[in-house]
């Protein structure tokens, strides 16, 4: 048995990203607190609601009226389940902060296990989905996206990967040091190292409530974890650029041989409209690829803050000057 190098009692931070998941708070708030029973711990549950129309908040605010233990940070607006995630790393105070949604796909009886293999010395324990109910496509398009990003990339992305893990305080204060705009958590957790365990998991079906990853949702997310993490693209416009140049050289020479070397005319609508299409399509992929930078470029230097918060329990308290405009 591996020596136990972390405190005796721990304070674990837990946090909890939530937009509109008023069905979802109680039974999740039960079995976290089931969990964190059995553990020697002194704990925080930070619920972070996302710009929720519904009575999420109320209903969050109600527990942390009758427990202390549980806080909560209220956005603006909905600001996106990545900023939300961030808000409540800046705030956790926690010897290590766990992370999970709050829509019980997570498994709440999978923090036992994490903790473990943190008290055991791994830095970083992560989850991988080996299973889920239902969503076979888009488990099949899940496995093309994380295969591709680490090819993009060579940051080593599990497949299945969640952010369901948990961070020991030196690699969550590494995560806060991140100020990026566009915030791939996924990415940046592998990319920053340290000492880290997989733990494999199945996904239940949604407690309640519809899922907040809609297409047009999941692939702004691709985006982020593709631009954010590569410059590949940009040199594949020079390649692209290459291979259309190496084309119209040998077309040209083809074209020039046909009028000099035999007595054919040169069909010229026909070809004149393939060149159009091959060199202007280059062009508008390469500026579509090229915006996607400038874009994001154009972003990072605004200085915007990532969220604004509108309102939070009376106990969270600012970990320094990550805390962003309230």
């Amino acid at each position: 048995m591996p020596e136990q190098i972390r405190p005796d009692s721990p304070l674990l931070s837990i946090v909890i990203p939530v937009c509109n998941e008023q069905d979802c708070v109680d039974e999740l708030l039960r079995r976290v607190r089931d969990v964190l029973a059995g553990l020697e711990c002194e704990h925080e549950i930070i619920f972070v609601d996302d710009g929720s129309t519904d009575d999420t908040l109320a209903r969050i605010e109600g527990h942390a009226d009758t427990d202390e233990r549980v806080r909560y940070i209220s956005f603006s607006r909905n600001f996106g389940h990545q900023m939300a995630l961030s808000a409540g790393v800046d705030h956790a105070r926690g010897d290590a902060v766990i992370s999970l949604d709050g829509d019980l796909q997570h498994p709440p009886e999978l923090i036992a296990e994490l903790v473990k293999h943190w008290r055991e010395g791994k830095d970083v324990v992560y989850t991988v989905r080996t299973s889920s109910e239902g969503h076979a496509v888009k488990e099949t398009f899940a496995k093309a996206f994380y295969w591709i990003l680490r090819k993009l990339t060579g940051v080593d992305v599990p497949t299945g990967g969640a952010d369901f893990r948990l961070l020991d305080r030196k690699a969550a204060d590494a995560l806060r040091s991140c100020d990026e705009h566009f915030l791939f958590v996924r990415g940046l957790v592998p990319w920053m190292g340290f000492n880290r365990e997989a733990v494999p998991y199945h996904a239940d079906a949604r407690y309640a409530g519809d899922t907040k990853y809609v297409p047009s949702r999941m692939l702004r997310f691709a985006l982020d974890g593709i631009f954010s993490f590569s410059i590949v693209p940009l040199r594949l416009i020079s390649l692209l650029g290459a291979i259309t140049v190496g084309l119209g050289i040998l077309y040209g020479v083809y074209s020039l041989s046909i009028r000099l070397l035999s007595d054919t005319a040169v069909s010229g609508w026909t070809s004149l409209v393939i060149v159009i299409l091959v060199f202007s399509g280059t062009q508008l992929l390469s500026l579509g690829i090229l915006s996607e930078y400038v874009g994001r470029i154009y972003e990072e230097v605004k200085k915007r803050p990532r969220y604004i918060v509108a309102q939070k329990s009376p106990t969270v308290v600012s970990r320094g000057p990550r805390e962003e405009s309230s």
